[in-house]
């Protein structure tokens, strides 16, 4: 197996062929979101020790930003059923850089996420947010208008958004001596187009 990240695994594992269909797909209550970071795993229909278990939804942390979890699937192959286990797919996030002469030191983590959103509060996504200072990366933000970029090492940031021509505030917020973690939403104050 190859490596893992809260039990699931970082890269797509060969299907297993089975016998018997998988049952019907069981109906499921979302509890609320813990934080912006976390995304929505579905229960599914696995395969373990040669029988259907059911394994319910959870919110769940993602290994970086730029993963995304690629959910099982069951195909019919034949007389057979393929399952395909579900695992943690990286599409292409932001690149971390490390400062000159400075190797990245992972502490406990400092994550620092929020949301681009309209004066109106609706989501912007597709907002590049450009993270400087200790470490520096980059990150779009996605379909609900959140970035994040989590295990930075404690130390001082600025957060810049740019993207359509808009105008934002804060055009830089900057976040200085960090040890913990912080939400910094962005509102688009005014853009071509909106």
């Amino acid at each position: 197996m190859g490596p893992m990240h809260m039990g699931r695994p970082l890269a797509p594992a060969q299907p297993v062929y089975v016998e018997t269909a998988p049952p019907r797909m069981r109906y499921e209550t979302r509890p609320p979101r813990p934080s912006p970071t976390h995304i929505w795993i579905g229960g599914y229909w696995g395969w373990e020790n040669d029988t259907h278990v059911w394994i319910g939804g959870e919110w769940a942390e993602p290994p970086q930003p730029g993963y995304a979890w690629e959910a099982p699937r069951w195909r019919r192959h034949g007389h057979r059923w393929a399952y395909s286990p579900g695992y943690w797919r990286h599409h292409g996030g932001p690149e971390y850089v490390a400062p000159m002469g400075q190797e990245p030191a992972y502490g406990g983590g400092v994550t620092i996420s929020g949301r681009v959103m309209s004066m109106q509060g609706a989501p912007v996504p597709g907002i590049m947010v450009t993270l400087a200072g200790t470490q520096e990366g980059r990150i779009v933000t996605d379909g609900n208008g959140y970035y994040a970029f989590s295990a930075l090492p404690p130390g001082s940031y600025a957060v810049r958004p740019t993207g359509g021509g808009c105008a934002f505030a804060p055009d830089v917020a900057n976040l200085n001596n960090l040890y913990g973690s912080v939400t910094q939403d962005i509102i688009v104050s005014g853009c071509g187009g909106w």
